[in-house]
């Protein structure tokens, strides 16, 4: 006979060993079967998983996408993994996800700073493994520098400056502009890539609105948001000084040469003026830039400076000054033309035309005897031109010492610097004419 016949189930089963039919019990029962609950509570269960192996980590550029995988742990009661990073340099674990998969894709900061993945696996009791070994990437680098701040503009001859505070991590920074009309649709122009935190608008044209803007952009390229604008009104100013000015010693005088304004573009350039020392010598048109200087004397040298002027009669400041010499010779008017004498008794008068040249201030009269074979000249007179309207010129001399025979007068013009063909050695005009003798 059974000695448990009529015993309920329950108290037969605390009879009986319980770890074999805990192990082999179903993970479902039907009516009248036992029902079986794993022992995966913490309370009992504290074993941990192992650590996650063959952990790799693969960072991809052109997506800026890190994907971390690992080798699946081979626990039973194995629940997940979580996926953790951290910033190199930390020692805070930042949780990534919870995957029962063996791989995650993750996308790290853009900011070229290196980051760690570390893998754990935790179980169905809650136990979680250690970090697995720590793999790193390194992102690329896509975040972009602060936006500059304190932009400023200030108009000036020279131009528009512009200034704003550094940013930090910067290699270079963008410079943009817009024109400021009526209508205000103008568009954003790049005016220039500069690598410090200032630069000066030598194009903006005068008496215009403009607009400014600054970018930062770092050393892979990433650049800033836009700066809060400047805006400044071009004002009209004196061109900026003429360079480069040179002077060559000519057969007609001293050539002056020099190179137009270029910081900033004067639209509005009208002419230049030559001085000679602190002299104002002439005017020339802004499309010349050169000049001879013609009203000097022979074998005198000068210093020159030249200033341009624009449509306001704003002048620059001068150049720096150059050194020209005059031509030792070739300098004297050319001689005199029309050139006629004539004797009336004891006086003889002279005619001659005008000279057309503009430094022409007088004449000097000559008289030249024949002497051992060659004519020796004394100056017997200075005439003055006088009205400038004469086409013709003339002067009478009583002679006090006739020859009795041929002799020579000659008229040679002498400009203001005193240059004269005489004094050079050149050629003049002159007339031969009888003089009768002296009386007894």
């Amino acid at each position: 006979m059974n000695p448990y016949r009529g015993v309920p189930v329950a108290f037969v089963l605390c009879a009986c060993t319980v770890v074999p039919l805990l192990a082999a019990a179903p993970a479902a029962a039907t009516a009248g079967e036992l029902v079986y609950t794993p022992r995966i509570s913490a309370s009992r269960d504290t074993v941990k998983p192992s650590a996650p192996a063959g952990v790799a980590a693969t960072y991809r550029a052109a997506t800026g996408k890190a994907k971390v995988t690992w080798s699946g742990n081979k626990e039973k009661d194995l629940a997940g993994y979580r996926v953790y990073r951290r910033l190199k340099g930390s020692t805070s674990w930042e949780k990534l996800t919870t995957t029962k998969t063996t791989s995650h894709t993750d996308a790290p900061p853009a900011s070229g700073e290196t980051y760690y993945y570390e893998v754990r696996a935790y179980d169905k009791a809650g136990n979680t493994s250690k970090g697995s070994v720590d793999r790193s990437v390194t992102s690329v680098d896509r975040t972009p520098p602060r936006k500059p701040s304190g932009l400023t503009s200030t108009d000036g001859q020279p131009g528009i400056a512009l200034a704003w505070k550094p940013v930090s991590e910067t290699k270079s920074y963008v410079v943009h502009r817009r024109w400021d009309d009526d209508g205000g649709d103008n568009p954003l122009v790049k005016m220039a890539t500069v690598a410090t935190p200032s630069w000066l608008d030598t194009t903006a044209k005068e008496n215009l609105h403009y607009s400014y803007w600054v970018t930062a952009v770092d050393g892979r390229g990433n650049a800033s948001a836009k700066s809060a604008p400047a805006r400044v009104e071009r004002g009209d100013h004196a061109p900026s000084v003429p360079t480069g000015l040179k002077t060559t010693t000519r057969t007609t005088g001293v050539e002056l040469t020099w190179k137009a304004p270029a910081s900033p573009i004067a639209l509005d350039l009208t002419r230049y003026r030559i001085y000679r020392g602190s002299r104002l010598v002439d005017e020339v048109s802004a499309r010349q830039t050169s000049f001879t200087d013609t009203r000097v004397k022979q074998g005198t040298s000068y210093a020159y400076t030249v200033a341009a002027v624009d449509q306001a009669g704003h002048q620059s400041a001068r150049s720096a000054p150059a050194t020209g010499a005059a031509p030792a010779t070739g300098l004297a008017p050319a001689p005199v033309t029309g050139l006629a004498a004539a004797m009336t008794g004891t006086e003889i008068g002279l005619t001659w035309a005008r000279s057309p040249e503009d430094d022409v201030d007088r004449y000097h009269l000559y008289r030249g005897l024949p002497v051992d074979g060659a004519w020796q000249y004394e100056q017997w007179a200075d005439v003055r031109q006088s009205w400038e309207d004469e086409p013709t010129l003339s002067h009478f001399q009583e002679i006090y010492d006739l020859q009795g025979g041929t002799v020579r007068w000659a008229v040679v013009a002498v400009d203001r610097y005193g240059n004269s063909r005489f004094d050079s050695g050149e050629d003049f005009s002159h007339v031969e004419v009888i003089e009768p003798h002296p009386a007894p």
